[in-house]
């Protein structure tokens, strides 16, 4: 049967339709103006963690301010000078110390404090504290809690008396204070260092605050025996780094440094090493030999 044209042309009509109908989408999104940039997965994970520490930045920012105007609030700066040893546990709470840190303050100051040194080294008194009344305080007495002086044995005898690098656990434990525990941890201490050179190093020992330094330190007093030495032009790094004071890294770099330039002709050339600066030479010095 033959098609009419008006159905031709109803035919051709739909189908041009279609078409446009077909291509719009594509004809829109030609015209539209999307950007051809792309955010990577990558690029939101930088975002979020920016974002993230941005927050931190402020989060820190805002805690240190609140722990400043904390300390500001607790501790108060004298309201004139004073002498540190003649305050009594309520004038240190009145500078904001608790009741426990005033009184350990004030059982120091019974040895009398000569300078600032001595009111640094108090590990109850808090840094802010100290920052506040350090320009307040006077000290009319030569006193020093921790004299670098070897003192001789007490004039008193009926104290105790007892040599530091020479006695053994019963002699120790004669002192008021010194048990089974501290005579041991003092001696296996000593042998460590080959010897003390000042009463100070008890400090460094576990568990011997200065409070306890004090209660014992007029109790010991120093012999004639030497203290043992390492040579540094034969000691391996084994031996070294056996001693409290040198790490094994120092010690490594002893070693390297006399296989490269030949034996030490003075103790001071260890400080080639950039491990070993002044304040560790001194400290050491004493226990070193060529």
């Amino acid at each position: 049967m033959p098609i009419s044209k008006r159905n031709k042309r109803a035919v051709l009509g739909v189908l041009m339709l279609l078409t446009v109908i077909s291509f719009l989408p594509r004809l829109m999104a030609g015209t539209a103006n999307f950007s051809d940039d792309e955010i990577s997965f990558e690029e939101v994970k930088i975002t979020e963690s920016n974002l993230e520490e941005r927050q931190e930045f402020w989060a820190k920012k805002k805690r240190k301010k609140y722990d400043k105007n904390a300390y500001k609030k607790r501790y108060k700066k004298p309201k004139k000078k004073f002498d540190p040893n003649t305050y009594k546990i309520a004038d240190w709470m009145k500078l904001g110390l608790s009741e426990k840190q005033s009184m350990i303050v004030v059982r120091l100051s019974e040895r009398g404090f000569s300078s600032n040194a001595d009111l640094e080294r108090i590990y109850v008194l808090p840094k802010p504290a100290y920052d506040l009344l350090k320009d307040s305080t006077f000290y009319p007495r030569p006193l020093n809690i921790l004299s670098y002086q070897t003192n001789k044995p007490s004039p008193d005898k009926s104290k105790v008396s007892v040599n530091l690098n020479g006695a053994s656990h019963e002699e120790f434990e004669r002192i008021k204070g010194i048990g089974s525990y501290f005579s041991k941890k003092i001696i296996d201490y000593r042998e460590r260092l080959g010897g003390y050179i000042n009463k100070e190093q008890l400090l460094e020992i576990w568990r011997i605050d200065l409070i306890k330094y004090q209660e014992i330190e007029e109790f010991i007093y120093f012999g004639n025996e030497p203290v043992e030495k390492i040579s540094i032009n034969e000691a391996s790094i084994e031996r070294l780094k056996a001693h409290p004071y040198i790490s094994y890294k120092m010690a490594n770099s002893i070693v390297k440094i006399r296989e490269q330039h030949g034996e030490y002709k003075e103790l001071k050339e260890i400080k080639r090493s950039k491990l070993i600066d002044e304040v560790t030479f001194v400290k050491i010095e004493s226990y070193l030999s060529l």
